[in-house]
């Protein structure tokens, strides 16, 4: 294995970066239906889950029938070191900090449990995962992506595909139910291609970069969602990564193919358990903040 230090890396196309300078403001938070948030006088929590990232790849690629000998630029970040009782620590720290957050604001918080209170002839169809679930996060659909998601006690509950079920209950039982997922990362890929034809020469230039920005983030729409119907509820969630800059362990290159038109690397961070717990409960607590000052907003 090769260690990388904290300065910049090339390997032809591929990019590794120790700091990130986002050049595109973002609003922080994306809000949908804010009048389900209205006189909202205390907050039952059907489901409270943090996901934890494994590995994460992504590609660039100029690639195509009319450009077969364009380039292409892959990377593959693996997180080692992350034990069940790590994460169960950081996402039981993260709800007793939610909590808190909450009645501070002058919310009370209870926990609900959807199959018990949903319709007698729909529990049987409502089946709870069991702890340390594998790849159930909702970012599966946004990256080629492997986590853990552990919930908040760490008792079974409801995936994230799951989780209209609570809207069931709701509006079964006419109330207003709340879930939470967050997804905490060890870093962000960022992946460019581009294709420039000069027609005076007859060149064809291909570049791909696929960049790494090692660093603890809750990534983007990780969040609350308030639910009234299965189809029907408001969302509050993070719509710019909150990142704390740096490796949270140990960074190195375990593989790499470079051609010329074709590069490839693995990297593998391995954790340090206590810069991991302090960088992790450092965004999920601002996370949590932005979150709480929204929905009391919202009131």
């Amino acid at each position: 294995m090769k260690p990388l230090s904290m300065k910049t890396y090339l390997l032809s196309t591929l990019l590794l970066l120790s700091s990130v300078n986002w050049a595109v403001a973002q609003e922080e938070l994306t809000v949908t239906n804010k009048k389900f948030f209205k006189d909202l006088e205390s907050v039952k929590l059907a489901e409270f889950a943090v996901s934890f990232t494994t590995s994460e790849a992504k590609s660039a690629s100029t690639q195509s029938r009319t450009n077969f000998n364009g380039a292409k630029s892959a990377l593959k970040v693996m997180t080692t070191g992350l034990t069940e009782e790590l994460m169960q620590k950081i996402t039981n720290d993260a709800y007793a900090d939610f909590v808190e957050k909450l009645e501070s604001k002058g919310l009370s918080v209870t926990k609900y449990n959807t199959k018990k209170n949903i319709k007698e002839s729909m529990q049987q169809y409502v089946k709870p995962s069991e702890n340390f679930k594998v790849d159930v996060d909702y970012y599966q659909a946004y990256s080629s992506i492997s986590t853990i998601t552990v919930s908040a006690g760490g008792g079974p509950f409801l995936k994230f595909n799951d989780q209209y079920f609570a809207g069931y209950a709701a509006q079964d039982k006419k109330e207003r139910l709340v879930t939470v997922n967050y997804l905490v990362n060890s870093g962000y890929i960022a992946a460019n291609a581009s294709k420039t034809e000069d027609n005076f020469l007859g060149k064809i230039y291909n570049k791909t970069k696929v960049a790494f920005y090692p660093g603890v983030q809750v990534f983007w729409h990780s969040g609350l969602d308030i639910w009234v119907s299965k189809k029907d509820k408001g969302e509050i969630k993070i719509n710019k990564n909150i990142y704390k800059e740096g490796a949270a362990g140990e960074l190195k290159s375990i593989d790499e193919t470079q051609l010329s038109r074709y590069s490839r690397a693995v990297l593998q961070l391995t954790i340090d358990e206590q810069k991991y717990y302090n960088d992790a409960m450092d965004v999920l607590k601002q996370a949590n903040t932005k979150i709480v000052n929204e929905l009391i907003a919202l009131r």
